[in-house]
């Protein structure tokens, strides 16, 4: 046994020259590693890695294909070697054909699909030849603009233009009816051989209230219609009786009653004057 009861001095070369081998061995060490998480075929041709490209101590050439893919096999980015460099490339979308594509986020110029399943579209204008929707089609504005017109429904109400000769709103039961609620401002009203029932006409905005044509017949009832020239005709042509509805009949309030170009009131006045004689 040496027992040292001294120094003991250790020469400061002898550190570094143990200082630099354990360095060179734990580089040696980590390449190592790396290079273990390196799966290579076609002779390095394509390399997989869970990292981005980095010196794995084999040649590549020019066209060599770097893949950085994660432990779920899922391949997040692409390299390729063009004879000094590893380059990130991109793959074009016409050379890329899928089955299912699952993303958070696409930058996409055009999509064309057959079917198309989202749970939310955010897009400033969708065009489409067709859109059926089962559900509801909700926004601050919807329009629709065509050399057929134009319809518009935003904040300040709905607004139909058709380029066509008239409007239709049509209510899918055979029985069905358009409602319209808040008034209606029209220019004229042509209800074909269909009934305007329970409503009331009455002069907008001190405009004189129009029903019917100038030139034609208007049907005011059943068996009531007027004419141009101030005609007053029962449909079927026989007389006009005018009661209340319990049948009494009711008195006529006028200026002056002329029938058949004789004015009634004169020729009861001379009457009259014909009996004080």
């Amino acid at each position: 046994m040496i027992i040292a009861t001294g120094t003991l001095n250790i020469d400061e070369n002898a550190k570094l020259a143990q200082q630099a081998s354990d360095d060179a061995k734990n580089a040696a060490n980590s390449a190592a590693d790396e290079a273990n998480k390196v799966k290579t075929s076609l002779d390095g041709k394509i390399t997989v890695s869970s990292q981005e490209p980095f010196d794995d101590g084999k040649n590549h050439d020019e066209g060599d294909i770097w893949y950085v893919q994660d432990s779920n096999h899922i391949t997040s980015e692409m390299y390729t070697y063009d004879g000094s460099d590893w380059v990130k490339t991109k793959m074009s979308q016409t050379a890329l054909s899928v089955g299912q594509l699952s993303a958070l986020s696409a930058n996409l110029g055009t999509i064309e699909a057959g079917y198309l399943n989202s749970v939310e579209i955010d897009s400033s204008i969708i065009k489409a030849a067709k859109i059926d929707a089962t559900s509801t089609i909700t926004g601050a504005s919807i329009e629709e603009n065509s050399s057929n017109g134009k319809i518009t429904l935003d904040q300040g109400g709905f607004c139909a233009i058709s380029n066509g000769s008239y409007l239709q709103f049509v209510s899918g039961n055979s029985n069905g009816y358009t409602k319209i609620r808040g008034g209606l401002d029209v220019d004229s009203i042509n209800v074909g051989a269909s009934v305007i029932e329970g409503q009331t006409f009455q002069a907008y905005g001190g405009n004189n209230t129009h029903i019917g044509s100038a030139n034609a017949w208007t049907y005011l009832a059943e068996g009531i219609k007027c004419g141009p020239g101030g005609y007053i005709s029962s449909v079927s042509g026989t007389d006009i009786y005018f009661h209340n509805e319990a049948g009494t009949t009711i008195d006529i309030h006028a200026g002056d009653v002329i029938s058949h170009g004789t004015n009634l009131l004169s020729e009861i006045n001379k009457i009259e004057k014909k009996l004080k004689m």
